[in-house]
């Protein structure tokens, strides 16, 4: 069977999840949604991050999480989302490598009591992020908006980051969501890239994988943008597909015949 990196000359996939965050592009996106992580690194609370599937959500935190001091911050990640009111707290006290407890009360207390002395006597903020926020019910978000609720609402010693597709944002404009929605820092809704952004993007990712030389034509970058709406995920996809397509049919660069090919193959 053929081999697509030695037909194009690549050192690997183009596209594979597992890049180096400092080898991401820093698109509009990106850059927009990382100063709104680093604004609320300075500020503490609740940042509410939103976007379509594959748009980059959850690779701009990697990167903000790796930028992190860790002599002053200490990270936790869940995409577990699907939980009830009490699981969500049991899934976070042992998240925090916390002794369990029975009662939700002591259960609730003891987080709370593990951000504080985090922040006030060790000197270092614990940062929560849980992915996949979207899957929360408006019970298990309710929780953690009791959970920001410090020293009689007069501090915010952790910062709370909750990563969703937008359907998130549908679900904070429910009425019962208004107390969470007034406790909300800052939000950011992560768009897709524009043409000349996807163009970039592609070559970004090829010449990172060790391309010799231009392997899209213009048409076909532009065919991969309609096709992918800028979407980085299904850029990637995309143009690793048409490479696929492209090596089988013996052709050394990629036209948008080809990348409509996999449209017209794959739907």
């Amino acid at each position: 069977m053929k081999d697509m990196l030695a037909w194009f000359g690549l050192k690997r996939f183009p596209f594979d999840k597992n890049i180096k965050t400092s080898d991401v592009m820093d698109t509009d996106p990106f850059q927009e949604c990382f100063a709104r992580l680093e604004y609320i690194k300075r500020r503490g609370g609740i940042l509410l991050l939103t976007g379509d599937p594959g748009v980059g959500k959850t690779i701009a935190l990697r990167r903000f999480v790796n930028s992190l001091n860790e002599n002053l911050f200490k990270s936790f990640y869940t995409p577990l989302s699907t939980l009830s009111r009490a699981d969500l707290l049991y899934h976070i006290n042992r998240l925090l490598g916390l002794p369990s407890r029975i009662s939700k009360s002591a259960i609730y207390s003891q987080i709370q009591a593990a951000f504080l002395e985090s922040k006030e006597q060790a000197g270092k903020t614990i940062l929560l992020i849980i992915d996949e926020a979207h899957l929360l019910q408006t019970g298990p978000l309710e929780e953690l908006r009791l959970l920001t609720n410090f020293k009689m609402d007069s501090c915010d010693p952790f910062i709370l980051i909750l990563a969703g597709q937008s359907d998130l944002r549908r679900v904070m404009e429910f009425a019962v969501m208004e107390p969470f929605n007034q406790r909300i820092a800052i939000r950011y809704h992560m768009p897709g890239l524009n043409r000349e952004e996807t163009k970039t993007y592609v070559a970004h990712h090829l010449k990172l994988a060790g391309a010799p030389e231009a392997i899209l034509d213009e048409h076909a970058l532009n065919a991969v943008h309609d096709l992918s709406f800028g979407i980085p995920r299904k850029i990637g996809a995309i143009t690793e597909a048409a490479l696929t397509y492209a090596m089988f049919d013996q052709k050394r660069t990629v036209s948008a015949d080809i990348v409509l090919k996999v449209k017209s193959l794959e739907g």
